[in-house]
């Protein structure tokens, strides 16, 4: 299970589109195609909802016994916080991007566009392969498929590392992990008016760091 979340977490840090002006939301459905035990399925959320407008973005995902994620990206700011309720407990995490370490992260990605093209959610889309080095096993690199389309153009609130790279909105990607893999793949795209208190903090999160998060969730030493 540990596997799976970890999976969600770098779904809820890459899911984003390219900047330009869109307001709306888009909902991506979820999918798991190496797993086939039901009680495990029934844990994991079915689909991600994110909002835009101007440089801001909020996604919302739904998990099991209750608990939900939203993750709200300023890009002006280069500020993202992840707000947690676990059953009534509500934590916000504030993340810094650090441009640094992305910039020596996307100087080392290689996007390889190909001719394949589908339709997703109403848009023709151009498939390419990402390829970067395993950040977690030295000498192996890791290889994420992108379908994305320059029909739509939104902020990159939520991207950062090697999807950034993609001239395009991303409305389909994979990621693996081992024995692990997710698609999350858009099924529906909607111009609509977003309102401005969808990227404000509520008052009754609990601010923390992540440090401080993984402590209380068993993580540290």
């Amino acid at each position: 299970m540990k596997l799976i979340y970890s999976l969600l977490f770098i779904a809820i840090n890459v899911l984003a589109l390219n900047a330009q002006p869109f307001e709306g939301k888009i909902t991506f459905g979820i999918s798991f195609p190496t797993i086939d035990d039901p009680q495990t399925m029934a844990m994991l959320p079915k689909e991600a909802t994110t909002y835009f407008k101007g440089e801001k973005s909020r996604m919302e995902m739904n998990m099991a016994m209750g608990m939900k994620q939203v993750t709200i990206s300023d890009q002006a700011k280069n500020e993202t916080v992840s707000l947690m309720d676990m059953m009534g407990q509500k934590y916000a995490i504030e993340m810094k991007a650090d441009v640094e370490e992305n910039k020596k992260m996307e100087e080392k990605v290689n996007v390889k566009s190909t001719k394949e093209k589908k339709k997703i959610a109403g848009y023709e889309c151009n498939k390419a392969v990402i390829s970067y080095p395993n950040p977690e096993k030295e000498g192996e690199n890791v290889e994420m498929t992108v379908w994305f389309t320059k029909d739509l153009q939104a902020n990159k609130g939520f991207i950062s590392g090697p999807m950034s790279k993609i001239e395009g909105a991303i409305l389909e990607f994979n990621i693996d992990q081992g024995a692990m893999s997710m698609i999350l793949s858009a099924k529906d795209v909607k111009k609509q008016e977003v309102k401005d208190d969808m990227f404000v903090v509520p008052a009754d999160y609990k601010k923390m760091t992540q440090e401080e998060l993984k402590n209380m969730m068993g993580g540290g030493r």
